[in-house]
């Protein structure tokens, strides 16, 4: 018996490494069970060709039941202080077209990324945002996790998703209890990754979700190639095997989580 349908949290199909075969890639996912696709937003140079790859995909659905679901945000890789009228661009895109979240956005504290001012204006901005919006917040946090918590304590209405989550156990455990659910992907794949799978393994079901983060971070199966939302049935294995649950039941309850979070019907 095939898992109830998935909900891929966190995929850039709008990414060039899709261009040549998007609908292929949209068509092995929706074979897998995969009921939706969170697309994330990154640059606004990219935030029409999000919104038009959404609206495009009418699919078997009912209408009003679309598959892709749009989010718009700056990521912390492209923020540098030449697009600070971005923000004011993030305002008045998202009030005229109103996405599931606001998103990518975060920290990203490793070497040769923007300065750690520049980021932190663009994220508390954007935290703001999502709160002023009543928009649930997609995060991106690397070497960045007890910032990010703190920063998310100043404002006690978020919520969200730390998507490819790469903190500890204990950091996870606050986060769900600021009302956040911890994404997880591929990487939980490997073997070496023994911090990740402690933590898929032992935060409540009610607070997890799953992702691809495709095209980027295949799990160990795929390793090597370009990944793409299909996978995500791996990762389902893998935490399935870590837990020892049925993968029929964290599908159901992953997929009820994502449907709760960005309120997909």
């Amino acid at each position: 018996m095939s898992a109830p349908p998935l909900i891929d949290t966190h995929c850039h199909l709008d990414f060039e490494a899709f261009d040549n075969d998007r609908a292929e890639v949209m068509q092995r996912a929706y074979a897998n069970d995969i009921s939706d696709i969170i697309i994330p937003g990154t640059e606004r140079i990219h935030w029409d060709r999000i919104k038009d790859l959404c609206s495009a995909d009418t699919g078997e659905q009912p209408p009003g039941q679309p598959r892709l679901h749009p989010c718009y945000g700056l990521h912390p890789y492209w923020v540098c202080e030449k697009n600070r009228p971005d923000i004011e661009a993030l305002i008045d895109y998202i009030d005229i077209n109103r996405p599931i979240a606001v998103g990518e956005c975060g920290l990203d504290f490793r070497p040769r990324q923007a300065d750690k001012k520049t980021q932190l204006y663009f994220f508390e901005t954007q935290l703001g945002i999502a709160a002023d919006a009543r928009l649930p917040v997609v995060i991106h946090s690397v070497r960045a996790t007890e910032t990010v918590i703190q920063l998310i304590k100043k404002n006690n209405s978020l919520r969200g998703m730390i998507h490819s989550y790469s903190g500890s156990l204990e950091q996870a455990r606050q986060l769900i209890d600021l009302n956040f659910y911890i994404s997880l992907g591929g990487s939980v794949s490997y073997d070496n990754a023994s911090k990740i799978r402690r933590v898929a393994k032992e935060i409540p079901l009610t607070s997890l979700l799953l992702e691809t983060d495709a095209p980027d971070q295949p799990d160990k199966i795929n390793q090597q190639k370009r990944n793409e939302p299909a996978y995500l049935l791996n990762t389902l294995d893998v935490i399935s095997g870590l837990r020892k649950q049925p993968a029929e039941t964290i599908a159901l309850q992953t997929t009820s989580n994502a449907r709760a979070l960005f309120d997909i019907p």
